[in-house]
């Protein structure tokens, strides 16, 4: 009987848990892939498209232990509602901090913050951010370089920073 009663207990927790009253959370049932769509028409179907202004940054110089930052915008181009299921990075030195977990709405504008942190990393950096979304591109790549200036690092080795002349 208390066997019986606890599995009914279980189950009834179970079933409850995984309900979400949130109509603005994101979850995977939002992600749709246009390319998948075989007969459903997709010149018709809405669907977001994530464009960015930039998809590579250089961060120029830095001296070994400086920690920058990289700002990447972006804009939903499409017709749909943008979700982002992910950030990720190539390397435990990049950390994807900031990034829009709502739906972006068909025409605004938003950023993704990464960090770089440059100690130990000497020489020449060329990480990865990926950006999963349900739009289109599903996943963009985005670049992130810096020259990292540590102790052992030889003048001849450094890229020369070119300056520009003053406009008037």
């Amino acid at each position: 009987m208390m066997r019986g009663f606890s599995i009914l207990l279980s189950l009834s927790l179970l079933t409850t848990a995984c309900a979400d009253s949130n109509p603005q959370h994101v979850s995977t049932s939002m992600i749709h892939m246009p390319a998948t769509a075989r007969d459903m028409g997709a010149s018709q179907m809405s669907y977001p498209q994530i464009h960015f202004t930039e998809t590579s940054i250089d961060l120029g110089n830095l001296v070994e232990g400086q920690k920058a930052k990289a700002i990447y915008t972006f804009e939903n181009t499409g017709n749909a509602p943008l979700v982002i299921a992910d950030v990720s990075t190539s390397c435990g030195c990049t950390v994807a901090k900031d990034w829009p977990r709502e739906p972006i709405s068909s025409g605004k504008s938003h950023t993704i913050e990464v960090d770089f942190d440059s100690r130990k990393r000497a020489g020449e950096n060329d990480k990865s951010v990926f950006v999963v979304t349900n739009g289109n591109p599903s996943t963009t790549e985005l670049k992130l370089k810096a020259w990292v200036i540590g102790p052992e690092s030889s003048p001849a080795s450094i890229p020369s920073i070119e300056t520009k002349e003053p406009t008037s």
